[in-house]
Formats: structure tokens, sequence, C-alpha cells
């Protein structure tokens, strides 16, 4: 009798405690909902990802990411990543073909199989394109000002 009292006491707990997890997880989001892949899947900047903390399951705080169509995924290491994002992209999640990196302040998603690597240069890439771009209105602006000037006499 004993033995079959024990192997079901541990059946019994190791049940409560899967469900009591499963009930723990942090509902998905609408924009997190998976959604097919259209595009090739180049890098993107997305908006929508982050992290939160959720306390439920034995009131233990745990980090989730969650991004434009990936639902709540349990980060194990979060204080490391923080600190190693500023170094250089990590990556933060996959889900189906898709791709999560942290750089810095940003989040990107692609579907390409980029590596960290090619993802910080895609970001320098991006940033002296913006530096040009405000240094190009900068200089049709004064222009267009002088022009105002020298017309206006």
């Amino acid at each position: 009798m004993v033995f079959v009292v024990v192997p079901l006491a541990v059946v019994a707990a190791v049940a409560a405690v899967v469900v009591v997890r499963r009930r723990s997880w942090p509902e998905t989001p609408a924009f997190a909902r998976p959604r097919p892949v259209t595009s090739p899947g180049g890098l993107a900047a997305d908006p929508n990802a982050g992290f939160f903390t959720h306390r439920r399951f034995a009131f233990r705080k745990r980090h989730f990411f969650v991004g434009t169509g990936c639902p709540p995924v349990l980060v194990a290491d979060f204080s490391s990543l923080d600190v190693l994002r500023w170094e250089q992209p990590v990556r933060i999640a996959r889900y189906g073909i898709r791709v999560w990196w942290w750089f810095e302040d940003e989040f990107y998603r692609e579907a390409v199989g980029l590596g960290a690597d090619d993802v910080r240069a895609w970001v320098r890439e991006r940033e002296r394109k913006r530096l040009a771009r405000q240094d190009r209105a900068r200089l049709l602006s004064a222009a267009e000002e002088s022009l105002r000037k020298r017309d206006n006499g």
C-alpha cells in the first residue's frame, strides 16, 4: 500500500506544480500574437518590444520579453544581458524564424539569420544615414534663409 501511495503523491505534486506554473504565465498582448512572416525579414526596429516583470508564480520576480509577433518569453539572466547590450547586440528571443536583438537603447527583429556583427553594422549605418539627413536638412534650411535674405535685400 505504501508503494502505491508515495508514487501517487509525487505524481499529484508534480501535476499541481505544472498547473500552477501554466496559470502563472502572463497573457500575450495583441501585438505579440504570432503572425506569419510575409517579408524577407531584414533587420527592423521593433517599437513594441520590451521586458516586463511578473511575480505570479511563487512570488518570484521573473523577467519576460515580448515583441511584435513574439509571445512572452522567459528571460533567464536579465541582469547580464542588460550590461552586455551596451557593448554588443544581444539575441533575446527566437520565435519561429524570427529573432529579436537588443542593442543599446532599442530592440530589433529579423528573419534572415543575422549575427551580432551584422546587427551592429546595420545599426551604425542607420545612425550615419540619420545624421546625414539632419545635416542636409540644416544646410538646405540655411541656404533657403540666405536666399530669402538676399532676395528681400
